[in-house]
């Protein structure tokens, strides 16, 4: 049986002499893998197939584990992401957070298009690119369903992981209530983390460019919200793009 749907490409595996495994995100089915035959035929197909490629697939499934793609067609030409080195390192750092933090293999409709959305912003976006990760994962965590509350002030300035909200004077933190002062370092942003949390919060994607903030505090914020999802999803997301990430903006 011949099933039709759209997917985000996360990650390609080697599979034997002649086949791949695809890591994607689909309209249809959430999380998934698919199996693609690989030959001499398909090799311009196969080019096709980097980080956040958005495609048209028809699979079908001979009662294997995984579905097997039959056919795919580009949706979106995505040169830019594909070409650009700040925009493909971008791109490797988002698909592998979407394989960390996405385990659903159940359709996400609203999920899908935040994603297709973001990537089509990427692609076109001039200005702005160095800031566009930390956006994406502020708003991605509103996608898995804990967005923080923006309830900052002059007088609630530090932004608590645990609790998601801003606060000042005592925090919660590992089941009660800390002063900052003695505990600030392990569960709360720094200032100026929270202070940049809050713009981002309330700048539009294509208005990256308008986030100023320098590579150093980039760097930190991006650290602390890695581990702000870490937490809320009960896991170790740990990384291993984010320091590379870090270099080629720097």
């Amino acid at each position: 049986m011949l099933s039709k749907s759209q997917i985000i490409v996360l990650h390609t595996i080697k599979h034997g002499d002649n086949g791949l495994v695809l890591q994607c995100y689909s309209n249809t089915s959430g999380r998934t893998a698919l199996y693609m035959k690989v030959s001499s035929k398909n090799k311009l197909v196969i080019s096709n197939l980097h980080r956040l490629s958005i495609l048209d697939v028809v699979t079908y499934n001979r009662g294997s584990s995984m579905p097997i793609v039959k056919e795919m067609e580009p949706l979106v030409r995505l040169d830019s992401v594909r070409t650009n080195i700040y925009k493909n390192t971008i791109a490797i750092f988002l698909s592998e957070l979407l394989v960390r933090c996405i385990k659903e293999s159940e359709a996400n409709l609203q999920l899908y298009q935040f994603l297709t959305s973001s990537i089509s912003i990427l692609e076109h976006m001039q200005e702005g690119v160095s800031n566009f990760h930390i956006h994406f994962m502020v708003h991605l965590s509103k996608m898995l369903g804990f967005m923080p509350m923006d309830n900052y002030s002059a007088s609630e300035p530090l932004f608590n992981i645990s609790s998601a909200r801003f606060c000042e004077g005592e925090v919660f933190f590992d089941g009660q209530y800390c002063r900052v002062k003695e505990s600030a370092a392990n569960c709360c942003f720094s200032k100026s983390e929270s202070e940049l949390l809050h713009l981002v919060m309330n700048t539009p994607a294509i208005r990256c460019c308008d986030i100023k903030c320098n590579g150093e505090l980039r760097f930190s914020f991006s650290n602390q919200m890695i581990r702000y999802l870490s937490h809320h999803l009960g896991m170790n997301l740990e990384m291993k793009s984010h320091d590379v990430l870090h270099e080629v903006f720097n």
